[in-house]
């Protein structure tokens, strides 16, 4: 299983499941697909550059490891993309499989899947994905869930006075205020719920900030109360882009867009109606190799 995001690249080498879920060896790369992409959507050749040397590294893996039947799997920057054809022919090239391109409600759905996977039935959650391109809500009690894809992500809004460094607070201020003004929108309507879950990689990086390492067995069920959240971000907000490289728990990687994913999360917490938020290493990925093991999600065809 191979999920393309708008920042990371992922790969899971599927060989069962077990009560917890699937298991088998995961990888993550931050290859950021969207940075540099144009005001259409159309991704950037350097991005396209390093999406195919992740993509061959990816190749290369499941070769030693003896093959495996390869799903892969497109998020909202590929989604977005005039040019995702280009996107298409590397997975041919190195994976010899077709791109799935999820819809966001799609991608949602899948998310809520994996995070589902440590919530007793009956329990009404709604899981959040901030991504890199496009934050997607979920929830639900079990069955399947009622889900929105909203266009924000710490990629996507990491542009203009957010992206100075240190981040302008004033640019991260009015960042909140539209993304709050955005979520209660599209978040009215939603099923009361009674927890909230939160996953991906900006979520899971603040759990780790947090906890001061990043080990997915602590940051896995990792809770942040909402005035703890609000000051991790503040503490990010007020480092230079060097300084966010060093902390502890955060992969270097991540820390260009951090602050931008962090604000996302915030106003997308604010407006689910919660002082708290549960992390959730079991995500998209958990989902989408869950949904292949059902048969209920096959490789697409070819994107013309």
């Amino acid at each position: 299983m191979v999920d393309i995001g708008s920042n990371s690249v992922r790969l899971l080498l599927c060989v069962g499941r077990d009560a917890l879920g699937p298991i088998g060896e995961r990888e993550t790369e931050v290859v950021g697909l969207k940075q540099g992409a144009a005001s259409d959507g159309t991704l950037a050749d350097d991005a396209l550059g390093r999406l195919e040397r992740r993509l061959t590294d990816i190749g290369r893996t499941i070769t030693r490891a003896g093959g495996f039947p390869i799903v892969a799997l497109g998020t909202s920057a590929v989604r977005d993309a005039p040019n995702r054809r280009r996107v298409a022919d590397l997975v041919a090239r190195h994976l010899s499989c077709d791109l799935t391109v999820l819809k966001g409600t799609e991608e949602a759905g899948l998310a809520y899947a994996g995070a589902r996977l440590a919530v007793p039935d009956g329990v009404h959650a709604a899981v959040l994905d901030v991504g890199g391109a496009s934050t997607e809500v979920a929830v639900g009690s079990g069955g399947p869930p009622t889900s929105v894809s909203i266009d924000l992500g710490a990629v996507r809004c990491t542009t203009g006075a957010v992206a100075h460094d240190p981040p302008d607070q004033g640019a991260l201020a009015s960042l909140r205020a539209v993304a709050a003004e955005r979520f209660r929108a599209e978040l009215d309507g939603l099923p009361d719920h009674d927890v909230a879950i939160g996953v991906a990689g900006t979520l899971t990086s603040l759990a780790a900030v947090d906890l001061g390492k990043y080990d997915p067995e602590i940051v896995h069920g990792h809770s942040l109360k909402m005035d703890r959240l609000e000051r991790l971000v503040a503490d990010l907000a007020a480092l230079a882009l060097e300084e966010r490289r060093e902390i502890p728990g955060l992969h270097p990687d991540r820390a260009p867009v951090i602050v931008t994913g962090g604000v996302v999360a915030l106003a997308a917490v604010d407006a689910l109606g919660h002082d708290e938020i549960t992390v959730s290493e079991r995500d998209l990925l958990d989902g989408a190799a869950l949904a292949v093991m059902d048969g209920t999600l096959r490789a697409g065809p070819p994107i013309s």
